[in-house]
């Protein structure tokens, strides 16, 4: 059952695919005529059960709350899938599991698979005045990722942004590099580090909010010779975030540092002791000393 859920004339409830499907609109159990009133308590009952994902049969094991079905459809690895160059450049109709796109990118689109971080990546007829696109799929181990590069005259930027096709969880474990090389002068190069974003956020959205590699076309002049362009590519796990350590009070956790101006337990210096402080005990006489015998020799 999902929402929105209608109830009859007498108070029955059935959901939006059942009512659709009545031929009359009469309820089931009673014959009474369905109502779009809704049933709202139930409504929030069901949106917080656990529900499988929808795609349990083609091998996805996550569950989730019903109210968080359809994000988690967005990002499934076990999905139908659109060809990405297709969803870009409109060239492609292909469709199909995520574990099959690398063979049909190799089939149908070799020039856009044929990239790795252990050669560079050349991008011809590339001009600073002119609205450019270049798009690549790159495995890392059994990972793919989506690069993408774009040149905006509009904005007078050159982006570069890599994205992980899967969950949004795992984008975030990953980090990439892109190494930008004159061919002008090796000597002059760009170093861009940002974390990956998933494929259920566009490429332009990833543009538009800045969080990638930019550079302004007015300095990506010095790095086109010929009308070409080269890039370096490197996608790396980023590493465990940084936890907080115990708090300092009510924890019971150790702390090495001691706080500031305390210092080791013990004796302190001795100084003159204050008139009612630290007198003998009662009862205690003390008998003329050493000093009080030579104060009478010297009288």
């Amino acid at each position: 059952m999902s929402a929105p859920i209608f109830q009859c004339q007498s108070g029955h409830s059935l959901c939006n695919t059942c009512t659709t499907s009545l031929m009359p609109p009469v309820c089931p159990i009673c014959r009474l005529p369905m109502t779009q009133m809704r049933n709202w308590q139930l409504e929030e009952i069901v949106l917080k059960a656990k529900v499988p994902c929808p795609n349990k049969a083609n091998g996805c094991v996550y569950s989730m709350v019903a109210l968080d079905t359809e994000d988690h459809v967005k990002e499934c690895i076990f999905r139908e899938m659109e060809c990405p160059l297709g969803a870009v450049f409109g060239r492609c109709s292909w469709q199909g599991k995520l574990k099959e796109m690398m063979d049909h990118f190799k089939e149908r689109h070799a020039d856009h698979c044929d990239v790795n971080s252990d050669a560079d990546v050349v991008l011809k007829n590339i001009s600073p005045t002119q609205d450019d696109r270049h798009f690549f799929l790159a495995a890392q181990g059994k990972l793919l990722f989506i690069i993408t590069m774009k040149i905006d005259t509009l904005q007078k930027m050159a982006y570069w942004t890599v994205q992980h096709i899967g969950s949004k969880k795992g984008a975030q474990q990953h980090v990439y590099e892109i190494h930008v090389t004159s061919n002008l002068d090796p000597r002059r190069k760009v170093v861009f580090m940002e974390h990956c974003f998933n494929d259920a956020i566009k490429a332009d959205e990833v543009f538009r909010i800045g969080k990638c590699a930019v550079l302004p076309l007015d300095v990506l002049t010095h790095f086109i010779k010929d009308k070409k362009l080269t890039f370096r590519f490197f996608i790396k796990k980023s590493g465990p975030m940084p936890t907080k350590g115990p708090k300092d009070k009510g924890d019971g956790g150790n702390n090495d540092n001691p706080p500031p101006n305390q210092g080791p337990k013990g004796p302190g210096p001795k100084g003159p002791k204050q008139k009612g402080q630290n007198g003998p005990p009662k009862g205690h006489q003390n008998g003329p000393g050493k000093g009080a015998k030579q104060n009478k020799g010297q009288a």
